[in-house]
């Protein structure tokens, strides 16, 4: 029974820690007058699918903390609904990691390739101002 109590309040507080910090990351990246709209947008999203996650979270943990009342019911049916309820929250949570992942290194594989690029650009027109200048010394 007390294991049950701290597992549950473990969690609500685990879950009120990450939506304070995910709500403050947010808040600094919409308020950010320097980062790019695509950046915001990225930012959004994950806001999103971060805060749906820890509300998930919280939402276990108050319901791990109900499984002495489902327990003295003794029903067959009451149980399968509360494990049924349990494994699809963490399959949710799961799915919004995995979007989380993927949608992150997304992301910065789009910046690492616009940054390549962007290298890419510079290494062109130094190695061009490289030859209009020994061109310029050699000529008489």
């Amino acid at each position: 029974m007390i294991a049950v109590v701290i597992i549950s309040l473990a969690l609500l507080g685990i879950a009120g820690l990450l939506i304070d910090s995910h709500s403050r990351t947010w808040r600094d990246a919409r308020d950010s007058a320097t980062l790019p709209d695509r950046d915001k947008n990225f930012a959004r999203s994950m806001y999103r699918r971060r805060m749906q996650a820890s509300s998930m979270i919280g939402v276990m943990g108050a319901a791990i903390g109900i499984w002495p009342i489902v327990e003295a019911e003794g029903r067959p049916w009451a149980l399968a609904l509360y494990t049924a309820i349990l494994l699809a929250a963490c399959a949710w949570i799961l799915l919004l990691a995995i979007l989380d992942v993927w949608a992150t290194r997304r992301h910065y594989q789009r910046v690492r390739m616009e940054q390549l690029a962007k290298q890419l650009q510079l290494t062109v027109e130094m190695a061009s101002m490289g030859e209009t200048a020994e061109s310029e010394g050699s000529a008489p």
